[in-house]
């Protein structure tokens, strides 16, 4: 590790080299690389200049119009003459002579390979690499759609575009390692999004061989805001660095910012803030944002590449299952249905505990109608509180399994098994009902028993009322839970299939 001072500069413990301080001091919003000459170089510096490449050909691909600059050269939107198809031409600039400038055509080649042989939907596509003039370009998939940094410009997303985007993007970087492949420089500007809401990674430039991350011969490379702590120990370097930068990403997808109030102006302090800032997630929790998602940033953003996800097979589990059901909402028969088939299941195991306790000879025997009435009571407590551990435990009832239905949360998500189970309380009301009304029977409490009934009677005309009213067709208790019902059926993407 080298020890960092903008002013002197420091010295590699690992190789001996000397880099000098204002190799520190570049903008620490670019991508930032330091190579083994000890010398900076930065991309994305937007250098507006007369283009005269506009209709110029190289190779079989004919210049159309600019589509933006970077410190290495022009990407433009160019016509594939053999194949009659649009593609987006990255073009370095000529006389790049200089040992920065040679690392960058190595660069341009590097990302060339790695992303070719990345073959994955949700991959930027290499078409081809060249020279022309001694102007090396390389032809890629042409995006048609911005990139999400543009996005995140008019602010944070949805939380189903962010699950959406993340399990895409998640897929292609557990493809990428697949072929040993580490990316080294995600970040917003470096995920394209398409029209129809594909997510596409580019920009391999920064790309490093897992199984040689150490030996890369780079210290500092990638975009400081958003760089591991472990930047700086090139052997630690890894595939939970990535993880470290997408945790960034998705924090700044989530909340409109990034996750630390970055102080200064040096790569030095930058990485400083990471390694020892908490994470500054937002208190109170935003309520259209599902609190599982936390322990899922916080993982990521985690200090220490242990404590992050350790495979990203972990991570692609754990996004699926907080991704929202997009899902239609269930019909008013087929929740009454489902409904009645569960009570009327439960008010069968009732009956056959209940009338147990209550035929004469058992009354002859326990002839004390205090003793009674609480067996009676908690035996007909027995199967409502069965159907509720069942609801919590299985995630659906046979009602809503045979009619093809089942409950999610404000999200879109399976709620808790504590909501759940108190949502199948309320459900068998008339179960509760009748239970009580058996015990104060025996206890001879008629004006008990006709307040008791009164008012489980109005709920249960109040929970049905909302649900014939409301234009969702939530019920009271979907009201009180916070939940809704949908039709449960199967849902599958790209991403999920492994």
């Amino acid at each position: 590790m080298i020890p960092l001072d903008t002013a002197e500069g420091g010295e590699c413990a690992s190789c001996g080299r000397h880099y000098s301080g204002d190799v520190l001091r570049d903008a620490f919003a670019e991508t930032v690389q330091i190579g083994a000459d000890g010398e900076a170089s930065t991309r994305e510096v937007a250098t507006p200049v007369d283009d005269d490449r506009i209709g110029k050909t190289f190779g079989h691909y004919e210049v159309v119009a600019r589509l933006g600059e970077g410190g290495m050269g022009s990407v433009y939107r160019a016509l594939d003459k053999s194949l009659q198809r649009y593609v987006a031409l990255k073009v370095i600039r000529s006389g790049e002579q200089s040992a920065s400038g040679t690392r960058q055509l190595q660069r341009l080649f590097q990302e060339a390979i790695a992303q070719a042989r990345v073959n994955h939907p949700n991959v930027v596509h290499i078409y081809y690499v060249g020279r022309d003039d001694d102007s090396p370009f390389l032809a890629m998939e042409l995006v048609d759609g911005e990139t999400l940094a543009d996005q995140l410009a008019r602010g944070p997303l949805p939380f189903a575009d962010i699950i959406d985007i993340a399990i895409q993007v998640v897929d292609a970087l557990r493809h990428s390692v697949s072929y040993d492949i580490l990316h080294g420089d995600i970040k917003p500007s470096n995920i394209l999004l398409t029209r129809d809401g594909t997510a596409k990674l580019s920009d391999f430039g920064l790309a490093r061989r897992l199984s040689q991350a150490a030996d890369a011969g780079i210290v500092i490379a990638g975009t400081p805001v958003y760089m591991a702590p472990e930047a700086m120990q090139p052997d630690a370097a890894d595939l939970r660095s990535d993880m470290y930068s997408l945790g960034v990403t998705l924090f700044e997808m989530t909340f409109g910012r990034l996750p630390y109030t970055f102080e200064g102006s040096t790569v030095a302090e930058c990485l400083g803030t990471h390694k020892s800032s908490d994470v500054e997630f937002p208190e109170p929790w935003p309520p259209e944002v599902p609190s599982g998602w936390y322990p899922v940033l916080a993982k990521l953003l985690s200090k220490f590449p242990e404590e992050r996800y350790q495979s990203y097979d972990d991570l692609l589990q754990e996004l699926r299952a907080l991704r929202p059901a997009n899902l239609p909402k269930a019909g008013r028969v087929q929740r009454t249905l489902a409904w009645l088939v569960d009570l009327a299941l439960v008010n069968t195991v009732l009956q056959i505990l209940t009338n147990r306790f209550v035929e004469d000879e058992l009354r002859a025997v326990l002839s004390d109608r205090l003793l009674v009435t609480p067996l009676v009571l908690l035996v007909g407590a027995a199967a409502p509180l069965l159907a509720s551990a069942v609801q919590a435990s299985w995630r659906t009832t046979p009602g809503k399994k045979l009619f093809q239905i089942r409950v999610v949360d404000r999200h879109g998500l399976v709620p808790s098994q504590s909501t759940l189970a108190a949502r199948m309380v309320f459900q068998m009301l008339p179960l509760w009902a009748g239970a009580l009304g058996l015990g104060l029977q025996l206890l001879g409490g008629d004006i008990v028993l006709g307040l008791a009934g009164l008012g489980i009677g109005l709920t249960i005309i109040v929970d049905s009322a909302l649900a014939i009213v409301r234009r969702d067709g939530r019920s009271l208790h979907d009201l009180l839970f916070d939940t809704r019902v949908v039709l449960d059926v199967p849902s599958r993407t790209v991403a999920d299939a492994d």
